[in-house]
């Protein structure tokens, strides 16, 4: 039994920038990276373990071995319940919905999608849009989309680093230039674009909006809160149905023992050390990703660090 690290899969999507590279010193191999993915089994981007000549989803594909990995409560998932990323977002990314589990099942094939975002970093005065005003009627959706009203009835809030936020699906949001992000959401990749800021694409031409669906399924009463930092050794910053993430904060040494019921993702957004298990001593560093099987047992993470820990309940 050990510990799992990954070698994340690269977006190069329009918006993306630099920071990957320089602030996680990722090994990207284009000049703009937008996203790191890098704890997925998702169809559209599928990490590796390091070291070994295996898939995240075939080592998850594996019954025989799945429980003492990843946990009793993902005996009998149909796929991996999570998909973490880092994001920068360099300039805006377009307004978006994404559909709930019902919905998703019905016209997609596939599973919902709610997220919650760890703000690593932001510039100075930084925002992101998360929801509509609150004098704005469910009824009134419609009309404000297809008469290019969206802009002015949207939700700005400020963040800074440390910042948290949980965005449940229906929940019209876009992370703003100047932001880098840790992304912790269900197992989707389902987005319906609302509005792009009047740009194009790598193509020259206008990218595709999924105005109709996404009518569908935003919802008005959707404006989750900024949840600011706190200087506790460890706090909640995301519980749901679909996973819970706990901020911790090690100056010294943090001693923990893995859950039987579920692996734990865990994601360094600040600082290096080491984890040590089992007579096993592996270094860890900002932009590591790992996963600490659900029998692994005890161990300990040694160094000034700041990380993320996800898992299902």
């Amino acid at each position: 039994m050990e510990v799992l690290f990954f070698e994340p899969v690269y977006k190069d999507y329009i918006w993306g920038g630099t920071k990957l590279k320089e602030y996680f010193g990722k090994a990207t191999t284009t000049d703009i990276t937008a996203e790191s993915w890098e704890i997925s089994t998702n169809t559209d981007g599928v990490s590796k373990i390091k070291g070994k000549n295996i898939t995240l989803k075939e080592l998850f594909d594996n019954k025989e071995t799945r429980e003492e990995i990843f946990g009793t409560k993902t005996k009998d998932m149909e796929k991996f319940p999570l998909l973490i990323k880092f994001i920068d977002a360099n300039s805006n990314l377009s307004v978006q919905v994404h559909p709930d589990d019902k919905y998703a099942k019905e016209y997609e094939a596939d599973t919902g999608k709610t997220e919650m975002w760890y703000i690593i970093d932001c510039m100075p005065n930084s925002q992101i849009i998360c929801g509509m005003k609150e004098n704005v009627k469910q009824e009134e959706v419609e009309d404000i989309i297809r008469n290019n009203k969206i802009k002015e009835n949207l939700n700005y809030v400020d963040i800074k680093k440390g910042d948290s936020i949980y965005i449940p699906s229906g929940t019209i949001h876009a992370i703003l230039g100047g932001a880098l992000i840790c992304e912790i959401q269900q197992n989707s990749n389902l987005t319906y674009r609302v509005y792009d800021w009047d740009r194009v694409g790598n193509d020259g031409k206008p990218r595709t909006l999924h105005i109709d669906k996404a009518i569908d399924v935003i919802n008005v009463n959707a404006n989750p809160k900024v949840e600011h930092e706190k200087q506790e050794e460890c706090y909640r910053i995301a519980d749901s149905e679909f996973f819970k993430v706990d901020k911790v904060n090690i100056e010294n040494e943090y001693k923990d023992k893995s859950c039987k019921e579920s692996f734990y993702a865990i994601n360094i957004v600040e600082g290096m050390g080491t984890i040590e298990y089992q007579n096993n001593i592996c270094n860890l560093k900002r932009g590591d990703s790992i996963i600490i099987p659900a029998y692994l047992g005890e161990y300990t993470i040694r160094g000034k660090i700041e990380l993320l820990k996800s898992y299902v309940d």
